[in-house]
Protein backbone atom coordinates (compact mmCIF):
# COMPACT_ATOMS: atom_id res chain seq x y z
CA UNK A 1 0.00 0.00 0.00
CA UNK A 2 2.88 2.38 0.73
CA UNK A 3 4.09 1.87 -2.83
CA UNK A 4 0.62 2.66 -4.13
CA UNK A 5 0.49 5.87 -2.10
CA UNK A 6 3.88 6.84 -3.53
CA UNK A 7 2.61 6.25 -7.07
CA UNK A 8 -0.53 8.31 -6.39
CA UNK A 9 1.52 11.15 -4.95
CA UNK A 10 3.81 10.94 -7.96
CA UNK A 11 0.83 11.32 -10.30
CA UNK A 12 -0.38 14.33 -8.34
CA UNK A 13 3.08 15.91 -8.57
CA UNK A 14 3.13 15.26 -12.33
CA UNK A 15 -0.30 16.87 -12.66
CA UNK A 16 0.75 19.93 -10.65
CA UNK A 17 4.07 20.44 -12.41
CA UNK A 18 2.57 19.85 -15.85
CA UNK A 19 -0.26 22.29 -15.22
CA UNK A 20 2.30 24.90 -14.14
CA UNK A 21 4.50 24.29 -17.19
CA UNK A 22 1.82 24.15 -19.86
CA UNK A 23 -0.76 26.43 -18.30
CA UNK A 24 -1.92 28.86 -20.95
CA UNK A 25 0.24 27.22 -23.64
CA UNK A 26 -1.31 23.78 -24.19
CA UNK A 27 -2.64 24.72 -27.60
CA UNK A 28 -0.26 27.57 -28.39
CA UNK A 29 2.59 25.41 -29.73
CA UNK A 30 3.04 23.33 -26.56
CA UNK A 31 1.02 20.17 -26.26
CA UNK A 32 -1.49 18.38 -28.42
CA UNK A 33 -5.25 19.06 -28.59
CA UNK A 34 -6.09 15.43 -27.77
CA UNK A 35 -3.70 14.97 -24.84
CA UNK A 36 -2.14 12.01 -26.68
CA UNK A 37 1.31 12.69 -25.25
CA UNK A 38 0.09 11.83 -21.73
CA UNK A 39 -1.55 8.66 -23.02
CA UNK A 40 1.76 7.55 -24.54
CA UNK A 41 3.49 8.40 -21.25
CA UNK A 42 0.97 6.26 -19.38
CA UNK A 43 1.63 3.29 -21.67
CA UNK A 44 5.39 3.85 -21.28
CA UNK A 45 5.29 3.74 -17.47
CA UNK A 46 2.66 0.97 -17.38
CA UNK A 47 3.07 -2.81 -17.29
CA UNK A 48 3.74 -2.98 -21.05
CA UNK A 49 6.53 -0.43 -20.71
CA UNK A 50 8.80 0.35 -17.78
CA UNK A 51 6.45 -1.14 -15.19
CA UNK A 52 6.70 1.92 -12.94
CA UNK A 53 2.91 2.11 -12.71
CA UNK A 54 1.57 -1.46 -12.50
CA UNK A 55 -2.09 -2.11 -13.13
CA UNK A 56 -2.53 -3.35 -9.57
CA UNK A 57 -1.67 0.10 -8.25
CA UNK A 58 -4.27 1.68 -10.51
CA UNK A 59 -6.83 -0.83 -9.25
CA UNK A 60 -6.15 0.18 -5.64
CA UNK A 61 -7.07 3.80 -6.37
CA UNK A 62 -9.84 3.17 -8.87
CA UNK A 63 -12.46 5.18 -6.92
CA UNK A 64 -10.18 8.23 -6.92
CA UNK A 65 -9.61 8.02 -10.66
CA UNK A 66 -13.34 7.52 -11.29
CA UNK A 67 -14.10 10.62 -9.21
CA UNK A 68 -11.48 12.53 -11.21
CA UNK A 69 -12.99 11.37 -14.52
CA UNK A 70 -16.45 12.31 -13.23
CA UNK A 71 -15.20 15.80 -12.37
CA UNK A 72 -14.03 16.15 -15.96
CA UNK A 73 -17.54 15.24 -17.08
CA UNK A 74 -18.96 17.83 -14.68
CA UNK A 75 -16.72 20.52 -16.18
CA UNK A 76 -17.76 19.39 -19.66
CA UNK A 77 -21.43 19.58 -18.69
CA UNK A 78 -20.98 23.08 -17.28
CA UNK A 79 -19.62 24.32 -20.60
CA UNK A 80 -21.79 22.17 -22.83
CA UNK A 81 -24.16 24.93 -23.90
CA UNK A 82 -21.50 27.65 -24.01
CA UNK A 83 -18.67 28.38 -26.42
CA UNK A 84 -16.89 31.20 -24.70
CA UNK A 85 -19.69 33.51 -23.61
CA UNK A 86 -22.16 32.67 -26.35
CA UNK A 87 -24.65 29.84 -26.31
CA UNK A 88 -24.21 26.92 -28.67
CA UNK A 89 -26.58 27.23 -31.64
CA UNK A 90 -29.38 24.69 -31.16
CA UNK A 91 -29.55 23.64 -34.81
CA UNK A 92 -25.81 23.05 -35.00
CA UNK A 93 -25.90 21.12 -31.74
CA UNK A 94 -28.66 18.82 -33.01
CA UNK A 95 -26.74 18.14 -36.21
CA UNK A 96 -23.63 17.36 -34.18
CA UNK A 97 -25.53 14.93 -31.95
CA UNK A 98 -27.17 13.14 -34.88
CA UNK A 99 -23.92 12.79 -36.82
CA UNK A 100 -22.03 11.59 -33.74
CA UNK A 101 -24.73 8.97 -33.16
CA UNK A 102 -24.36 7.94 -36.80
CA UNK A 103 -20.60 7.50 -36.36
CA UNK A 104 -21.07 5.47 -33.19
CA UNK A 105 -23.74 3.24 -34.74
CA UNK A 106 -21.64 2.57 -37.84
CA UNK A 107 -18.49 1.67 -35.90
CA UNK A 108 -20.47 -0.38 -33.39
CA UNK A 109 -22.24 -2.25 -36.18
CA UNK A 110 -18.95 -3.06 -37.88
CA UNK A 111 -17.53 -4.41 -34.63
CA UNK A 112 -20.68 -6.41 -33.91
CA UNK A 113 -20.35 -8.15 -37.28
CA UNK A 114 -16.59 -8.62 -36.92
CA UNK A 115 -16.80 -10.16 -33.45
CA UNK A 116 -19.51 -12.51 -34.72
CA UNK A 117 -17.34 -13.69 -37.60
CA UNK A 118 -14.15 -14.00 -35.53
CA UNK A 119 -16.03 -15.46 -32.52
CA UNK A 120 -13.76 -13.74 -29.99
CA UNK A 121 -16.43 -12.64 -27.47
CA UNK A 122 -20.05 -13.62 -26.94
CA UNK A 123 -23.13 -12.49 -25.09
CA UNK A 124 -23.05 -9.28 -23.13
CA UNK A 125 -19.29 -8.95 -23.67
CA UNK A 126 -19.93 -8.72 -27.40
CA UNK A 127 -22.50 -5.98 -26.81
CA UNK A 128 -20.10 -4.14 -24.50
CA UNK A 129 -17.33 -4.22 -27.09
CA UNK A 130 -19.53 -3.11 -30.00
CA UNK A 131 -21.49 -0.39 -28.20
CA UNK A 132 -18.59 0.74 -26.03
CA UNK A 133 -16.02 1.05 -28.82
CA UNK A 134 -18.56 2.49 -31.24
CA UNK A 135 -19.99 5.19 -29.04
CA UNK A 136 -17.22 5.95 -26.56
CA UNK A 137 -15.05 7.11 -29.45
CA UNK A 138 -17.69 8.83 -31.60
CA UNK A 139 -17.19 12.32 -30.20
CA UNK A 140 -14.95 14.99 -31.70
CA UNK A 141 -12.74 16.62 -29.13
CA UNK A 142 -13.83 20.22 -28.75
CA UNK A 143 -10.22 21.39 -28.60
CA UNK A 144 -9.26 20.51 -32.19
CA UNK A 145 -11.17 23.37 -33.80
CA UNK A 146 -9.68 25.74 -31.22
CA UNK A 147 -6.23 24.41 -31.98
CA UNK A 148 -6.60 25.09 -35.70
CA UNK A 149 -8.26 28.46 -35.03
CA UNK A 150 -5.41 29.66 -32.84
CA UNK A 151 -2.55 28.36 -34.92
CA UNK A 152 -3.99 29.26 -38.32
CA UNK A 153 -6.46 32.05 -37.58
CA UNK A 154 -9.58 30.16 -38.66
CA UNK A 155 -12.69 32.33 -38.61
CA UNK A 156 -16.01 32.06 -40.35
CA UNK A 157 -19.34 30.23 -40.48
CA UNK A 158 -17.79 26.80 -41.05
CA UNK A 159 -15.48 27.22 -38.04
CA UNK A 160 -18.46 28.10 -35.86
CA UNK A 161 -20.44 25.16 -37.21
CA UNK A 162 -17.64 22.73 -36.44
CA UNK A 163 -17.02 24.22 -32.98
CA UNK A 164 -20.68 23.82 -32.01
CA UNK A 165 -20.94 20.33 -33.51
CA UNK A 166 -17.80 19.15 -31.72
CA UNK A 167 -19.05 20.41 -28.36
CA UNK A 168 -22.50 18.86 -28.84
CA UNK A 169 -21.10 15.48 -29.88
CA UNK A 170 -19.94 14.75 -26.32
CA UNK A 171 -23.52 14.04 -25.25
CA UNK A 172 -23.69 10.79 -27.26
CA UNK A 173 -20.82 8.83 -25.62
CA UNK A 174 -21.76 10.10 -22.14
CA UNK A 175 -25.31 8.79 -22.50
CA UNK A 176 -24.07 5.55 -24.09
CA UNK A 177 -21.90 4.87 -21.04
CA UNK A 178 -24.90 5.48 -18.78
CA UNK A 179 -26.96 2.95 -20.74
CA UNK A 180 -24.21 0.31 -20.69
CA UNK A 181 -23.76 0.71 -16.93
CA UNK A 182 -27.51 0.36 -16.40
CA UNK A 183 -27.90 -2.83 -18.45
CA UNK A 184 -24.77 -4.52 -17.10
CA UNK A 185 -25.34 -7.85 -15.31
CA UNK A 186 -25.29 -7.89 -11.51
CA UNK A 187 -26.34 -4.24 -11.24
CA UNK A 188 -27.19 -3.32 -7.62
CA UNK A 189 -30.64 -1.96 -8.50
CA UNK A 190 -31.97 -5.37 -9.54
CA UNK A 191 -35.54 -4.43 -8.57
CA UNK A 192 -35.64 -1.83 -11.36
CA UNK A 193 -35.65 -2.38 -15.10
CA UNK A 194 -32.70 -1.06 -17.13
CA UNK A 195 -34.64 1.99 -18.43
CA UNK A 196 -35.46 2.96 -14.84
CA UNK A 197 -31.79 2.61 -13.90
CA UNK A 198 -30.84 4.94 -16.74
CA UNK A 199 -33.45 7.44 -15.58
CA UNK A 200 -32.20 7.07 -11.99
CA UNK A 201 -28.70 8.12 -13.03
CA UNK A 202 -29.97 11.04 -15.07
CA UNK A 203 -32.45 12.05 -12.38
CA UNK A 204 -29.76 12.03 -9.70
CA UNK A 205 -27.70 14.41 -11.86
CA UNK A 206 -30.66 16.73 -12.40
CA UNK A 207 -31.54 16.81 -8.68
CA UNK A 208 -27.97 17.49 -7.55
CA UNK A 209 -27.57 20.15 -10.25
CA UNK A 210 -30.69 21.92 -9.00
CA UNK A 211 -29.48 21.62 -5.40
CA UNK A 212 -26.17 23.22 -6.36
CA UNK A 213 -28.00 25.96 -8.28
CA UNK A 214 -30.14 26.77 -5.25
CA UNK A 215 -27.12 26.87 -2.94
CA UNK A 216 -25.31 29.14 -5.41
CA UNK A 217 -28.31 31.39 -6.02
CA UNK A 218 -27.10 34.15 -3.73
CA UNK A 219 -24.34 36.61 -4.52
CA UNK A 220 -21.43 34.78 -6.12
CA UNK A 221 -18.53 34.21 -3.72
CA UNK A 222 -15.63 32.22 -5.12
CA UNK A 223 -14.45 30.49 -1.92
CA UNK A 224 -17.96 29.55 -0.81
CA UNK A 225 -18.82 28.33 -4.30
CA UNK A 226 -15.85 25.93 -4.33
CA UNK A 227 -17.10 24.28 -1.16
CA UNK A 228 -20.60 23.87 -2.58
CA UNK A 229 -19.39 22.46 -5.89
CA UNK A 230 -16.94 20.01 -4.36
CA UNK A 231 -19.44 18.82 -1.78
CA UNK A 232 -22.33 18.28 -4.17
CA UNK A 233 -20.22 16.62 -6.89
CA UNK A 234 -18.59 14.21 -4.44
CA UNK A 235 -22.00 13.33 -3.02
CA UNK A 236 -23.46 12.76 -6.49
CA UNK A 237 -20.54 10.64 -7.71
CA UNK A 238 -20.47 8.61 -4.49
CA UNK A 239 -24.19 7.83 -4.63
CA UNK A 240 -23.96 6.93 -8.33
CA UNK A 241 -21.04 4.54 -7.77
CA UNK A 242 -22.79 2.98 -4.78
CA UNK A 243 -25.88 2.31 -6.91
CA UNK A 244 -23.82 0.84 -9.73
CA UNK A 245 -24.62 3.72 -12.08
CA UNK A 246 -22.22 5.64 -14.31
CA UNK A 247 -20.97 8.45 -12.08
CA UNK A 248 -19.49 10.17 -15.11
CA UNK A 249 -22.91 10.37 -16.79
CA UNK A 250 -24.53 11.59 -13.58
CA UNK A 251 -22.02 14.40 -13.12
CA UNK A 252 -22.24 15.47 -16.75
CA UNK A 253 -26.00 15.86 -16.32
CA UNK A 254 -25.42 17.66 -13.03
CA UNK A 255 -23.08 20.16 -14.70
CA UNK A 256 -25.49 20.70 -17.58
CA UNK A 257 -28.40 21.23 -15.19
CA UNK A 258 -26.40 23.70 -13.12
CA UNK A 259 -25.43 25.61 -16.25
CA UNK A 260 -29.06 25.82 -17.36
CA UNK A 261 -30.48 26.71 -13.94
CA UNK A 262 -27.90 29.06 -12.42
CA UNK A 263 -27.64 32.74 -13.19
CA UNK A 264 -23.94 32.48 -12.29
CA UNK A 265 -23.22 29.99 -15.08
CA UNK A 266 -20.44 32.08 -16.63
CA UNK A 267 -18.71 32.75 -13.32
CA UNK A 268 -18.87 29.04 -12.42
CA UNK A 269 -17.62 27.95 -15.83
CA UNK A 270 -14.59 30.24 -15.81
CA UNK A 271 -13.90 29.31 -12.19
CA UNK A 272 -13.76 25.53 -12.66
CA UNK A 273 -12.30 25.29 -16.17
CA UNK A 274 -8.76 25.80 -14.86
CA UNK A 275 -9.07 22.49 -12.98
CA UNK A 276 -9.56 20.39 -16.10
CA UNK A 277 -5.93 20.05 -17.13
CA UNK A 278 -4.42 19.02 -13.75
CA UNK A 279 -7.29 16.57 -13.12
CA UNK A 280 -7.07 15.18 -16.64
CA UNK A 281 -3.39 14.24 -16.55
CA UNK A 282 -3.59 11.51 -13.85
CA UNK A 283 -6.73 10.06 -15.49
CA UNK A 284 -5.07 9.81 -18.91
CA UNK A 285 -1.90 8.38 -17.37
CA UNK A 286 -3.95 5.77 -15.50
CA UNK A 287 -5.86 4.93 -18.68
CA UNK A 288 -2.58 4.46 -20.55
CA UNK A 289 -1.25 2.21 -17.80
CA UNK A 290 -4.40 0.06 -18.01
CA UNK A 291 -4.19 -0.51 -21.76
CA UNK A 292 -4.07 -4.27 -22.35
CA UNK A 293 -2.67 -5.50 -25.66
CA UNK A 294 -3.52 -9.15 -24.93
CA UNK A 295 -7.18 -9.01 -23.90
CA UNK A 296 -8.15 -11.77 -26.35
CA UNK A 297 -6.98 -13.29 -29.67
CA UNK A 298 -7.23 -11.24 -32.88
CA UNK A 299 -7.42 -8.03 -30.86
CA UNK A 300 -5.19 -6.23 -33.34
CA UNK A 301 -7.60 -7.07 -36.16
CA UNK A 302 -10.56 -5.81 -34.10
CA UNK A 303 -8.75 -2.52 -33.45
CA UNK A 304 -7.92 -2.16 -37.14
CA UNK A 305 -11.56 -2.76 -38.12
CA UNK A 306 -12.73 -0.13 -35.64
CA UNK A 307 -10.27 2.47 -36.93
CA UNK A 308 -10.99 1.82 -40.60
CA UNK A 309 -14.74 1.95 -39.94
CA UNK A 310 -14.30 5.26 -38.12
CA UNK A 311 -12.40 6.83 -41.01
CA UNK A 312 -14.90 5.50 -43.55
CA UNK A 313 -17.93 6.87 -41.71
CA UNK A 314 -16.13 10.17 -41.18
CA UNK A 315 -15.90 10.50 -44.95
CA UNK A 316 -19.65 9.88 -45.08
CA UNK A 317 -20.15 12.58 -42.46
CA UNK A 318 -17.98 14.93 -44.50
CA UNK A 319 -19.98 14.15 -47.64
CA UNK A 320 -23.25 14.96 -45.86
CA UNK A 321 -21.83 18.24 -44.56
CA UNK A 322 -20.51 19.23 -47.98
CA UNK A 323 -23.92 18.50 -49.56
CA UNK A 324 -26.22 20.16 -47.04
CA UNK A 325 -23.99 22.87 -45.55
CA UNK A 326 -23.14 25.64 -48.03
CA UNK A 327 -20.07 26.80 -46.11
CA UNK A 328 -18.63 23.25 -46.23
CA UNK A 329 -18.99 22.66 -49.98
CA UNK A 330 -15.60 24.09 -50.85
CA UNK A 331 -13.97 21.89 -48.20
CA UNK A 332 -15.31 18.66 -49.70
CA UNK A 333 -15.96 15.29 -48.02
CA UNK A 334 -12.50 15.21 -46.44
CA UNK A 335 -13.75 17.68 -43.89
CA UNK A 336 -15.14 14.62 -42.11
CA UNK A 337 -11.61 13.39 -41.48
CA UNK A 338 -10.99 16.70 -39.72
CA UNK A 339 -13.68 15.65 -37.23
CA UNK A 340 -11.95 12.33 -36.47
CA UNK A 341 -9.99 13.69 -33.51
CA UNK A 342 -11.06 12.21 -30.22
CA UNK A 343 -9.64 13.30 -26.92
CA UNK A 344 -9.18 12.72 -23.24
CA UNK A 345 -12.93 12.43 -22.61
CA UNK A 346 -13.04 9.31 -24.78
CA UNK A 347 -10.20 7.85 -22.70
CA UNK A 348 -11.96 8.79 -19.46
CA UNK A 349 -15.17 7.13 -20.65
CA UNK A 350 -13.34 3.97 -21.69
CA UNK A 351 -11.42 3.86 -18.41
CA UNK A 352 -14.62 4.20 -16.36
CA UNK A 353 -16.14 1.40 -18.48
CA UNK A 354 -13.27 -0.92 -17.47
CA UNK A 355 -14.08 -0.13 -13.84
CA UNK A 356 -17.84 -0.57 -14.14
CA UNK A 357 -17.80 -3.64 -16.43
CA UNK A 358 -14.35 -5.24 -15.99
CA UNK A 359 -13.30 -7.88 -18.46
CA UNK A 360 -11.64 -8.46 -21.85
CA UNK A 361 -14.36 -6.57 -23.75
CA UNK A 362 -13.95 -3.37 -21.72
CA UNK A 363 -10.16 -3.69 -21.99
CA UNK A 364 -10.54 -3.89 -25.78
CA UNK A 365 -12.71 -0.75 -25.71
CA UNK A 366 -9.96 1.09 -23.84
CA UNK A 367 -7.35 -0.03 -26.38
CA UNK A 368 -9.57 1.03 -29.29
CA UNK A 369 -10.17 4.40 -27.61
CA UNK A 370 -6.41 4.87 -27.13
CA UNK A 371 -5.68 3.91 -30.75
CA UNK A 372 -8.45 6.26 -31.90
CA UNK A 373 -6.89 9.16 -29.99
CA UNK A 374 -3.52 8.56 -31.63
CA UNK A 375 -5.02 8.14 -35.11
CA UNK A 376 -7.16 11.23 -34.69
CA UNK A 377 -4.10 13.23 -33.65
CA UNK A 378 -2.33 12.19 -36.86
CA UNK A 379 -5.28 12.80 -39.19
CA UNK A 380 -7.66 15.30 -37.61
CA UNK A 381 -5.80 18.62 -37.22
CA UNK A 382 -4.12 18.44 -40.63
CA UNK A 383 -7.34 17.58 -42.45
CA UNK A 384 -9.27 20.21 -40.52
CA UNK A 385 -6.75 22.88 -41.45
CA UNK A 386 -6.93 21.78 -45.09
CA UNK A 387 -10.73 21.92 -45.07
CA UNK A 388 -10.89 25.36 -43.45
CA UNK A 389 -8.19 26.62 -45.79
CA UNK A 390 -10.18 25.47 -48.83
CA UNK A 391 -13.23 27.18 -47.32
CA UNK A 392 -11.22 30.42 -47.11
CA UNK A 393 -11.38 30.66 -43.32
CA UNK A 394 -7.69 30.43 -42.37
CA UNK A 395 -5.34 33.41 -42.22
CA UNK A 396 -2.12 32.06 -40.77
CA UNK A 397 -0.22 35.30 -41.20
CA UNK A 398 -2.32 37.06 -38.53
CA UNK A 399 -3.58 34.11 -36.53
CA UNK A 400 -3.09 35.81 -33.19
CA UNK A 401 -5.37 38.65 -34.23
CA UNK A 402 -8.22 36.90 -36.00
CA UNK A 403 -9.05 33.92 -33.80
CA UNK A 404 -12.82 34.19 -33.26
CA UNK A 405 -14.20 35.16 -29.90
CA UNK A 406 -16.36 32.05 -29.88
CA UNK A 407 -13.20 29.94 -29.78
CA UNK A 408 -11.10 32.04 -27.44
CA UNK A 409 -12.76 30.63 -24.36
CA UNK A 410 -13.55 27.04 -25.27
CA UNK A 411 -13.29 25.13 -22.09
CA UNK A 412 -9.91 23.52 -21.60
CA UNK A 413 -9.15 25.14 -18.28
CA UNK A 414 -5.74 26.69 -18.14
CA UNK A 415 -5.23 26.35 -21.88
CA UNK A 416 -7.97 28.85 -22.63
CA UNK A 417 -7.04 32.20 -24.02
CA UNK A 418 -6.34 34.60 -21.15
CA UNK A 419 -8.71 37.45 -20.59
CA UNK A 420 -7.41 40.84 -21.71
CA UNK A 421 -7.00 43.41 -18.94
CA UNK A 422 -10.02 45.43 -20.09
CA UNK A 423 -12.29 42.35 -20.28
CA UNK A 424 -15.59 42.19 -18.51
CA UNK A 425 -15.16 38.46 -17.92
CA UNK A 426 -16.03 37.09 -14.48
CA UNK A 427 -13.25 37.83 -12.08
CA UNK A 428 -11.49 40.26 -14.38
CA UNK A 429 -10.12 43.36 -12.72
Amino acid sequence: MSGGIAVLLGLLVVAFVSSMLVGGRTIRGFGLPSGAEYLVLGVAVGPHGLGVLPRSMVLIFQPIFVCAASWLAFVLGLGYILVGRRRVHLGRALVGIVLAAMVGAAVGGALWLATGVLDVVQGFSRLTLAVGAGFVGCETTRHTVRWVAERHGARGPLSDWLADMARASALVPVLALGVLAAVAPHAPLTQFTPPLRVLAGLGLGVVMGLVAAVLLAREFRRDESWGILLGTTLLASGVAMRLGLAALTTLFVMGLTLSLASRHRLEIKFMVQSTEKPVLLPVVLAAGACVDFDAFPNLGLIVAIALVARLAVELVRGFLLSVFLPSARAAGPRIGLGMASTGSMSLALAFVLTVRIPGPAASAVLLIAAAGVLLGELVGPAELRRALDRAGETHAEDADDVAPLSLRHSALGSSDFPEPPHSDAPGAP
